[in-house]
């Protein structure tokens, strides 16, 4: 598998695009046009592919020692195969000396899409990811902050939001749990 940094004076290529669109909901995408013009020196898209099958995406933004995993995703045909694991691993071992961050949907057994909150939340811990303890609301979303290669508390997360999510970061609501 390799893995190849998207830039933005390139065309996305429209297997990216349309992946993007359909594996996020839309209350929880950032625009696409913006992702892409934001491309470069801290905030990054991968694309993955297994030879030249297109696999899927990962986009990372940086700061500090942190690197927070926006977004993740694979074709929808080649889930359940080990690509996820395989692009976790990449990640890992290129931010091996950052603490790589990850939000997911809060665990909740009365959520209508409970049973894929779990195996997301099995498939993280299976690639060395633990609650950070960090509980937030979001934009009407309750999620669980998990991390890989150290530890994270809340200020951490709040200073990497606020430098780029901006204002949009001040509608976050932490919460303990």
């Amino acid at each position: 598998m390799r893995e190849t940094e998207y830039l933005p004076d390139q065309p996305l290529p429209a297997e990216a695009a349309e992946l993007y669109r359909n594996s996020f909901p839309e209350n929880e995408r950032i625009p696409l046009e913006r992702l892409i013009a934001w491309s470069g020196t801290d905030r990054k898209m991968f694309l993955y592919y297994d030879k030249d099958i297109f696999i899927g995406l990962s986009y990372v933004f940086l700061f500090e020692d942190m690197v927070y995993l926006g977004y993740l995703a694979v074709e929808e045909r080649l889930r359940n195969q080990g690509y996820g694991s395989r692009i976790l691993k990449i990640l890992q071992e290129r931010y091996r000396d950052q603490r790589i961050l990850i939000d997911i949907e809060e665990l909740d057994p009365d959520a209508e899409n409970s049973l894929e909150r779990e195996k997301r939340m099995d498939f993280y811990i299976r690639n060395e990811f633990v609650s950070a303890g960090v509980f937030y609301r979001f934009y009407g979303v309750d999620y669980e902050l998990l991390s890989c290669h150290g530890p994270v508390k809340k200020e951490d997360f709040q200073r990497l939001v606020r430098k780029h999510w901006g204002p949009a970061a001040n509608n976050a609501v932490y919460r303990e749990k």
